[in-house]
């Protein structure tokens, strides 16, 4: 990460705990002047009439303290989970592509060695190779040893 999203995420993470702090602060301003008011401690609010149009407010305030606080929580969770899963699955297509091209390389190496191991027969076709070396009837020495080592060659040992 560069200095610049960890400001950001630091920078973040302080307003959203100022956010929930000021929020708190706020329910519990409201939910004791309710409360002073019921008892009668508050005199300006002391009428009934005054309290039920105060006691709206201090519901919405409590419903959006425990509805809405908690569900930007939960999604700011998943977003991360996604966030997370998206990675993994990037690195998963990483792997993938990474394995198909040495697979790619290794079926290469494979017709370089079997080019260069007919090399020592060229006239030769498969099948006829293989029942001639069967029979005993071989290349000769120099043509299999140069066919060898090119093929060791491309193997790289």
């Amino acid at each position: 990460m560069t200095s610049t999203s960890q400001e950001n995420l630091t920078t973040s993470g302080i307003g959203e705990a100022l956010k929930s702090w000021v929020m708190v602060i706020l329910t519990l301003g409201f939910v004791s002047l309710y409360g002073l008011a019921l008892i009668g401690k508050l005199k300006p609010l002391a009428d009934v009439s005054m309290v039920s149009r105060i006691e709206p407010i201090i519901f919405v305030i409590i419903g959006y303290y425990f509805g809405r606080l908690p569900a930007l929580q939960n999604e700011k969770t998943l977003k991360d989970e996604i966030h997370r899963q998206t990675q993994k699955a990037d690195a998963a297509q990483h792997a993938k592509e990474q394995v198909i091209q040495a697979r790619e390389a290794a079926e290469e190496r494979l017709k370089n060695i079997k080019a260069a191991l007919m090399s020592s027969a060229p006239n030769v076709s498969n099948n006829t190779l293989t029942e001639s070396v069967s029979k005993g009837n071989t290349p000769g020495p120099d043509s299999i040893k140069h066919s060898l080592m090119t093929a060791l060659n491309i193997l790289k040992l």
